[in-house]
């Protein structure tokens, strides 16, 4: 059984989850259902796209997946910036937590490449 716990990247993607899901119980109701669900959402994906990827034997397809899902947290935080649903304070802490997770899956992606040679 792969030891997900014990990974950087899955406890910065987690704690990135915490800190989505306390914004999105603070966001004003016409956030909340739509772009908090959203947001929350692909941070949960994020979370099972590291699971699986450590388990995988074919890792790179699902480390592409994972900085797709990425992206997308990018445009959701920018997005819920832009409507006033987070401060730049919280725009800034989610924005420094996803880099260090796109780092770290950027250099996963590097060595599954250099293993699949």
């Amino acid at each position: 059984m792969a030891r997900f716990k014990h990974l950087e990247i899955f406890q910065q993607a987690y704690r990135l989850n915490s800190l989505v899901f306390k914004i999105k119980k603070d966001l004003p109701k016409v956030l909340k259902y739509d772009l908090g669900d959203f947001v929350f959402r692909s941070s949960l994906r994020l979370i099972r796209g590291i699971i699986i990827a450590n388990g995988s034997k074919e890792k790179l397809k699902v480390l592409q997946q994972i900085a797709l899902e990425i992206e997308l947290l990018w445009v959701y935080f920018r997005m819920l910036f832009d409507f006033q649903g987070i401060s730049r304070g919280q725009f800034q802490v989610l924005s420094e937590q996803l880099t260090e997770i796109s780092k770290q899956n950027q250099n996963w992606i590097k060595w599954a490449k250099e293993q699949a040679k």
